[in-house]
């Protein structure tokens, strides 16, 4: 049971990944407003972010939902792409002072730096219990 959960999560966070690059390149890419360090630092991610993440969530889920023996290695290698993302883009915005604002974008870091780490804490612990 615990595992179909995970493969949901996994699938939801793989779509809003996806989803948050489509929103980038719409959007924010063309934000004046944006700070060129900070469009540079995300333009660095699309690859890893949808080649190696959202990748490995949607192979880690389908291996999960099926009881596979993939679906944990999957995991495990998502967990671990999730917890270098949320430590990235956590340091990132810490040395740039983009946590103490008090605008959206602010609180749209703190909740994805949060939910990158807790996904890749929750895959890799799954992982390591199931392996």
């Amino acid at each position: 049971m615990i595992g179909i959960i995970l493969a949901i999560l996994q699938i939801i966070f793989a779509v809003g990944l996806i989803g948050f690059w489509v929103y980038f390149f719409l959007v924010e890419n063309k934000d004046p407003n944006q700070e060129e360090c900070y469009l540079k630092h995300e333009r660095s991610f699309p690859l890893p972010d949808i080649g190696l993440i959202a990748v490995s969530l949607l192979v880690a889920a389908s291996g999960l939902l099926s009881t596979q023996r993939f679906g944990i290695f999957f995991t495990i290698l998502a967990g671990g792409a999730l917890m270098f993302l949320g430590l990235i883009d956590f340091s990132f915005n810490l040395q740039n002072k983009r946590f103490t604002s008090k605008d959206m974008d602010a609180y749209m870091s703190i909740f994805i730096v949060t939910i990158a780490l807790f996904m890749g804490i929750l895959c890799l612990t799954y992982g390591y219990f199931n392996f």
